[in-house]
């Protein structure tokens, strides 16, 4: 009987907790405006729920523009080899970074599935909603 109460009681405690949503790729970004983008890394921000990495490119008219791209969770990152030493190594270097634009209009916010560092490596940073990963195109 004792055993049910402090089972129910913690089932209570779990239940009552707020619950951590997370929203879907879709929501925020459109897999059918993606596109490489290259410039000089300029920011790892190395945090949760997301990384991101800020990259430095021209505009047409040869304007600097600063484009940031959301990563997966760091704990992902982590797992598939893509650490903030990997990362930030490429650091005031040359990235090529693919990247899916965001739905809701903010200029130059994309979501990164891949990044290829300024060492040729390529580090899978997010979701491959393409299907292109191991491709020729990014190989």
């Amino acid at each position: 009987m004792r055993a049910t109460a402090i089972t129910l009681g913690l089932l209570l405690l779990v239940a009552s907790s707020p619950a951590f949503a997370h929203h879907a790729f879709a929501v925020e970004f459109d897999a059918s405006k993606c596109s490489d983008i290259t410039g000089t890394l300029t920011k790892v921000a190395y945090e949760n729920p997301h990384a991101y990495v800020f990259v430095s490119t021209k505009d047409e008219g040869g304007a600097t523009v600063e484009k940031t791209f959301q990563l997966s969770s760091t704990s992902n990152l982590k797992r598939g080899g893509a650490t903030y030493a990997a990362l930030n190594g490429s650091v005031n270097k040359q990235v090529t970074v693919r990247g899916c634009l965001s739905r809701n209009g903010t200029d130059n916010r994309y979501a990164a599935s891949f990044v290829k560092l300024a060492d040729g490596t390529i580090q899978r940073v997010g979701q491959d909603v393409e299907g292109i990963f191991g491709t020729k195109l990014w190989r």
